[in-house]
């Protein structure tokens, strides 16, 4: 039986790739390209169900073929279908189908149809990836996946403004989550030597002694997935993302936030639980949050005035209450609360247009003014200041802002006196002399090689955060993103002995993808369009084919699961030490700042309403 989990991978892929065969005028084609993907993988999932059940309920682990080899790790694809996975995944797959079909007349007719379409399947691609995962690495793709078609779908009317700055907000902080969750990876495979399989972690299937036995270890692994789960499933304090999210159609909304996508660090936290399930401080940790993220989520929900809004804090706070099963080890409930969580959150977002619109016909009849709220006692101050801190959403966007984007916004105007001329003298010089001593480091003094990986670290900061705050010419900034890989790569040849093939690959990709992204820019330069980053443009209204390839180079060049970029990255990251801390902030620092750079200049050059006004163009708002 196991032998048929990759199927359930495969079948998706094949839908996904089948439906770029068609024109966004083949609506039909689409939709039938989609539904029978889908279709057949809920099918499937059903007939594993029958076998599954005959077999004893064992769970099913398809060890696949080893898709890249080096000296240091390995990557292969690990499948495994256990209760958990088999109960999220028929849920997905079913709200997947139930999607597919109200959307065929929701986009009927608009001209992203094809990329609804397709944007939803990469999504149910992305998620079956999670859901099947045999290891971390598995997984790490398709959360990735995840990350990026949220991107997509909050973006999905990208001739509007708030969509496209809403999609921002929500990839900037998946990047925290997809970097703490790619350190925890790197940290498991520095204590366990090798890629680690959910069926032989010690703990998930037995009562053994816990895995983890170093102090370090015991807190480091199990708190960067919990930074990961907290993020992807909106607990506090990053709870504000979820609603700003319902920017985009309201049948994406209700498949990914409403329902599948927001309760995956739920899953992430159960699939886990050998990492942290003996430690007594994660358990409160853990309840806590969850607790927390309830109490506030209840009290801003149920003062907010769109209806969006209200039920993506209803879903919050439900997933705070999982958060606290989880932690008291209850999984099965946490497992039973998602089921009817997810087809409960679903269905108001599908039918909230209809209540909405019936609401506002019947408040012609019945409306009633609510009672002027009273000052007198304790009880009622206590009520209006919860009212106020709900109607502000507890100043959870302002605080991310000030403790997360700010800083990083101050550092990087500490270097606004370097002119474009003057960055690449600076920039140029020094790379040529370091590619060089990488290949002869036998002419440079031993104590000097032990500074120069965290120093070309920190130059290659300094440049991403120069294009950080660019907001000048998306090619400069662009150019400064390759500049800053480029510098890490001479911070991993330095860090211990030189691997050709290892930054060999990391570098193919950096060319490729930075060449590529440099003619895009140029073309839209030479076809008299604007290429500031002072404002969005929407230049894909005029030239929707670049921005698609635009947008391979920008995958390309963050880092994309299974691109040459990410393989080469991953493999050198290996090379860090535990000891190692300040190389590993600067470069942890640089894999955040590239992603949310090179997602900004794609967005201010592509998206967002268009430079001329010789058509419809969408206001900020009403």
């Amino acid at each position: 039986m196991s032998q048929l989990l990759p199927f359930l991978i495969l079948i998706p892929l094949v839908g996904l790739l089948i439906g770029f065969a068609f024109s966004n005028r083949e609506e039909r084609a689409i939709f039938l390209a989609a539904v029978v993907s889908v279709g057949l993988n809920l099918l499937g999932l059903l007939g594993l169900a029958v076998g599954w059940l005959a077999g004893g309920l064992e769970p099913l682990d398809y060890r696949g073929p080893v898709l890249f080899r080096a000296e240091e790790m390995e990557f292969d694809l690990n499948l495994l279908l256990d209760a958990y996975s088999f109960s999220y995944a028929l849920v997905a797959t079913f709200l997947t189908l139930l999607v597919l079909f109200f959307s065929r007349t929701y986009v009927h007719r608009e001209k992203g149809y094809k990329r609804f379409y397709n944007n939803l399947k990469f999504f149910y691609f992305g998620l079956m990836l999670v859901l099947l995962a045999g290891n971390l690495e598995v997984l790490f793709v398709g959360w990735e996946v995840l990350g990026v078609t949220s991107f997509f779908l909050i973006g999905f009317y990208r001739e509007r403004y708030l969509p496209v700055k809403n999609a921002l907000k929500v990839v900037s902080l998946y990047r925290v989550a997809d970097v703490a969750l790619l350190l925890g990876i790197w940290i498991t495979h520095h204590y366990f030597g090798h890629s680690v399989n959910f069926l032989e972690m010690t703990g998930l299937h037995d009562a053994q002694p816990h895995i983890l036995q170093q102090n370090v270890y015991a807190y480091a692994i199990p708190g960067l997935l919990l930074l990961a789960a907290l993020v992807k499933s909106a607990q506090f304090p990053f709870s504000s993302w979820l609603p700003r999210a319902m920017e985009g159609p309201t049948a994406s909304s209700a498949i990914f936030y409403g329902s599948l996508s927001v309760h995956i660090g739920v899953f992430l936290l159960i699939r886990t639980a050998p990492f942290w399930e003996e430690n007594l401080v994660f358990h409160f940790l853990i309840g806590g949050v969850g607790l927390l993220t309830c109490f506030v989520a209840t009290v801003t929900g149920s003062v907010q005035s769109s209806v969006k809004t209200q039920i993506a804090y209803s879903s919050v706070a439900q997933i705070g209450l999982m958060f606290v099963w989880v932690a008291l080890g209850w999984y099965p409930l946490a497992m039973l609360h998602f089921v009817g969580n997810a087809l409960l959150r679903c269905y108001q977002l599908l039918v909230s247009p209809s209540v909405l619109a019936y609401k506002i016909h019947e408040q012609f009849f019945q409306f009633e003014a609510p009672a002027q709220p009273g000052t007198s006692t304790v009880w009622d101050k206590w009520k209006l200041t919860f009212f106020q801190l709900g109607i502000r959403e507890f100043n959870l966007d302002r605080f991310q802002y000030n403790f997360l984007w700010n800083p990083l916004k101050k550092a990087g105007r500490l270097f606004a006196f370097l002119d474009d001329r003057a960055t690449y003298v600076l920039a140029l010089p020094p790379f040529l002399m370091g590619l060089y001593a990488v290949y002869h480091q036998e002419f440079l003094p031993a104590w000097l090689l032990g500074y120069l990986p965290e120093a070309f670290a920190a130059v290659g900061l300094v440049f991403i955060l120069k294009s950080f705050v660019e907001r000048g010419s998306a090619l400069t900034s662009w150019a400064l993103v390759i500049v800053s890989q480029l510098y890490q790569s001479l911070a991993f040849g330095f860090n211990e002995e030189f691997d050709f093939t290892q930054v060999h690959i990391y570098l193919s990709g950096i060319f490729t993808a930075g060449l590529l992204g440099i003619w895009c820019i140029n073309k839209l330069y030479r076809s008299g369009e604007s290429t500031l980053l002072s404002r969005f443009h929407g230049h894909a209204y005029e030239h929707p084919r670049l921005a698609f390839v635009f947008v391979i180079a920008a995958l390309g060049l963050a880092g994309f699961p299974i691109t040459p970029t990410f393989i080469g990255e991953d493999l050198m990251l290996g090379h860090i030490h535990e000891n190692q801390l300040p190389l590993l902030i600067l470069i942890v620092l640089n894999i955040i700042l590239d992603g949310l750079v090179i997602f900004r200049i794609y967005s201010r050059l592509f998206l967002g309403p268009h430079d001329k006004g010789y058509h419809e163009v969408a206001y900020r708002s009403s």
